[in-house]
């Protein structure tokens, strides 16, 4: 098992323009912002990187890929997972990573504790933490990638995206600890807490 802490944050690239994205503004070139606007991401998005704490767990396993399902082994089979859509996707990788990341409880606290109090700031600190979480687990995939050699990987593909069910986050939270290791929880809806986390599966050609 492979875990990962951060202290913080404050050391993540979190993207402003994914941020706008999550807000619902598109841009097409230099579209100009509202100054205070702008100021009201600035601040609130450093907040979230204060109160973030970062957490990541991860696992490699063998893989074979059939038409329609995925079978991840380690020393015997360990999980089958029934999807059309997640096989085509790693079609041709031998290898599976079952990979998991949070941004910790602050962030949802933070949001909590504007709620009520202001309109734009619950929907902008919701904004930052989603581009937050995809800032962490870009960046830790791509320390997954450095310490292979002569890999090629896909995309990451999670539970609820097409065919592959929502009910394979049990899984995830099985085989990688995640009440554990991360101090996630899931409840009966399959959503996890805390709310800005990620689990996927990357494959390994």
């Amino acid at each position: 098992m492979n875990i990962i802490n951060y202290k913080d944050g404050t050391k993540l690239n979190i993207d402003k323009k994914e941020t706008y994205r999550y807000l619902g503004y598109h841009f097409g070139g230099d579209v100009p912002l509202d100054a205070e606007l702008e100021k009201m991401v600035d601040e609130l998005t450093k907040k979230v990187a204060e109160a973030a704490t970062p957490r990541c767990a991860y696992e490699v396993y063998d893989l074979e890929v059939t038409d329609r399902t995925c079978v991840l082994s380690q020393n015997g089979t360990l999980l089958t997972i029934n999807s059309a859509r997640l096989a085509a996707h790693i079609k041709g990788c031998r290898q599976a990573i079952l990979f998991a990341a949070t941004i910790g409880p602050g962030v949802d606290m933070l949001i909590r504790r504007y709620n009520g109090r202001s309109t734009i700031k619950p929907a902008i600190l919701q904004a930052a933490g989603a581009s937050a979480i995809e800032a962490f687990a870009d960046e830790i995939t791509e320390r997954i990638k450095d310490s292979f050699i002569n890999n090629t990987f896909k995309m990451r593909f999670s539970p609820g995206y097409g065919d592959f069910s929502l009910e394979h986050q049990n899984d995830f939270f099985r085989l990688l600890g995640l009440e554990k290791n991360l101090g996630m929880s899931l409840n009966s809806a399959l959503l996890m807490s805390p709310s800005k986390s990620i689990t996927a599966v990357i494959g390994v050609i």
